[in-house]
C-alpha cells in the first residue's frame, strides 16, 4: 500500500509534468518552450552566462544546452560572444528582439500561473508556496549527500 508521502510525491510529480505541458502549448505560440523560455529567463536575470553556467541552471548536459542555445541562435533570440577572460568559452546574450518579447514573455507565464491556481484562495495559494519552499529547501540541503552517496 502506498504511503502518503508516496501520493504527494507522485502528485508533485504530475502537477510538474501538467504544468510543463500547459506552459508549452503557451511558449510555442511564441516560437518557444518550457525548456527554451527557462534559458531566456536565467539570462534575462544575467545575461551573458556561458554555457556551462546555463546547463547547470538548467540541469541538463553541456551537449543539451549547446544544441538548446544553437536553435536560440537560429531563432534570433540569443547571440554567442566570445569570452574576453577565457578564449574556450562563449557567452550567451540576449538579443535586442527577446528583449522586446520579454513582456509577451512574461503576460503568457502569469497566464498559466492564473489558469494553474483558478481554484485556490490567495492564503491557500500562500500557505501552498510555504510547504513547496520548505521542501525545496530541505531537499536542497540533502543534495550534497546524495551526490556523495552515488559516488560510493
Amino acid at each position: 500500500m502506498l504511503t502518503q508521502h508516496t501520493h504527494i510525491a507522485f502528485a508533485l510529480a504530475d502537477i510538474t509534468r501538467l504544468v510543463r505541458a500547459m506552459f508549452n502549448a503557451r511558449m510555442r505560440a511564441l516560437g518557444l518552450n518550457g525548456s527554451t523560455w527557462r534559458a531566456l529567463a536565467y539570462l534575462y536575470r544575467e545575461d551573458g552566462q556561458t554555457q556551462a553556467q546555463l546547463a547547470r541552471h538548467l540541469d541538463v548536459s553541456r551537449a543539451a544546452v549547446g544544441q538548446m542555445i544553437d536553435g536560440l541562435e537560429a531563432s534570433g533570440h540569443v547571440e554567442r560572444r566570445d569570452d574576453q577572460s577565457d578564449r574556450r568559452s562563449w557567452r550567451v546574450h540576449l538579443t535586442a528582439r527577446t528583449h522586446s518579447e520579454v513582456p509577451a514573455l512574461i503576460e503568457a507565464m502569469r497566464v498559466v500561473e492564473a489558469e494553474c491556481f483558478a481554484g485556490l484562495a490567495e492564503d491557500e495559494i500562500n500557505h501552498l508556496g510555504a510547504l513547496v519552499g520548505r521542501l525545496r529547501e530541505h531537499l536542497m540541503a540533502t543534495q550534497p549527500v546524495a551526490n556523495a552517496m552515488d559516488a560510493k
